[in-house]
């Protein structure tokens, strides 16, 4: 029996937009070039902090009601509470952190302002705020725990098989041409993340390239995730992230366009390091000093940690529009949808969206996609 839908992807914005059409009894197939949660779904620090932006923190609340829906699950994601720091290293950022703690706490968020703290490791810090209500999960788990949610609920996945174009005639889809053969289907979800333009040009999405370091086991508890303030907003990350020009890329165009010293512990004891974010051409070879810049960052802001093992580093290649949120919704095609440019809120605002979208793709009212409604950069 042909599918009803063809999911392309299989990162957190696939599976999750696969689940959700499955539980409603579609007919689903998903396809996926790699493995599960094989790109940047599975190269991320897996955190759900709540930001400035109220829309973001609404969505962000309401992927953990999802996430929570999955914990009977037989996939495990180590679904954790925990609390974030938000601190200044120096006195410029000071202005920006209380800032930012105020318009965290009015929307409705526990934020305590903190003194002398007693830190775990030397750190360069000059104030900050506790945030309360944040949350961390493995994300590639997470994604495997939605795609095993979509299998149980009948989705068919097929792993190791690459999309080539989507199959229009006469105004509306009629299916996917694959390496191994063509799919018929009444409707496409293009979930392919920041290769979502290879299946559909005219979208505004671009990459952006994030560098994580993976230490060795700390002698030591954090009892919070801890953020200096110097991440950008939703908005400036998908600015300055947008396609390089020809002049750009022949100037040296992979520069970091953001940076923080961030870290999360792991249920383990070893830890996530990061971060960093650059404009990407996705496929080509670029920021190949990257991990030496976290590394550089981390030990000047935090040099109690500089004798601590460093396991892994790797990036994550990040679907960014141009103001940083997803887009989501029908495009200009019958039957064909977007579900992608999550950026840098990928697990925060996924299970939310893939909800939001399958709602609206049988027939249900879903007025929280008209913000990220994909046309609207053409307005």
């Amino acid at each position: 029996m042909p599918a009803e839908v063809v999911v392309v992807g299989g990162g957190i914005a696939g599976c999750t937009v696969a689940y959700e059409l499955a539980r409603r009894g579609l007919r689903v197939v998903l396809v996926e070039r790699d493995s599960i949660a094989e790109a940047a779904s599975g190269r991320n620090m897996g955190l759900l902090l709540n930001q400035t932006e109220p829309e973001v923190v609404r969505i962000m609340r309401r992927s953990l009601d999802v996430y929570r829906e999955l914990l009977p699950g037989p996939v495990g994601f180590d679904l954790r509470e925990t609390k974030q720091l938000l601190f200044a290293a120096d006195e410029a950022q000071l202005a920006s952190v209380r800032s930012r703690s105020a318009e965290i706490a009015a929307i409705g968020v526990e934020v305590e302002e903190v003194g002398e703290m007693d830190l775990p490791f030397e750190m360069r810090c000059v104030g900050g705020f506790i945030v309360h209500n944040a949350w961390a999960l493995e994300p590639a788990d997470a994604t495997r725990a939605f795609a095993e949610a979509a299998r149980q609920a009948g989705a068919e996945l097929r792993v190791g098989v690459r999309a080539g174009h989507v199959q229009v005639a006469s105004g509306r889809v009629h299916g996917v041409v694959t390496d191994a053969g063509p799919l018929a289907c009444d409707a496409v979800v293009l979930a392919a993340g920041p290769w979502i333009t290879q299946l559909w040009p005219s979208l505004e999405v671009s990459a952006g390239r994030g560098w994580l370091l993976r230490l060795r086991k700390l002698d030591l508890d954090l009892p919070w995730v801890i953020e200096e303030m110097a991440w950008p907003d939703q908005d400036e990350l998908g600015r300055a992230t947008r396609a390089p020009t020809l002049a750009e890329v022949a100037a040296g165009y992979d520069r970091s366009v953001a940076g923080a010293f961030v870290i999360c512990q792991l249920p383990a004891g070893d830890a996530l390091l990061g971060t960093s974010l650059s404009p990407s051409l996705r496929d080509a070879y670029e920021g190949l000093e990257m991990p030496s810049q976290v590394a550089r960052r981390a030990v000047e802001i935090a040099p109690g940690l500089a004798g601590v093992g460093v396991a892994a580093a790797w990036f994550g290649l990040r679907p960014m529009t141009p103001d940083g949120m997803p887009i989501v919704g029908r495009l200009e095609v019958e039957g064909l949808y977007a579900h992608g440019g999550h950026g840098s809120i990928g697990m925060m605002a996924a299970p939310a969206t893939a909800r939001w979208l399958a709602a609206a793709m049988s027939g249900e009212a879903a007025p929280e996609l008209a913000g990220l409604r994909p046309g609207r950069f053409q307005e």
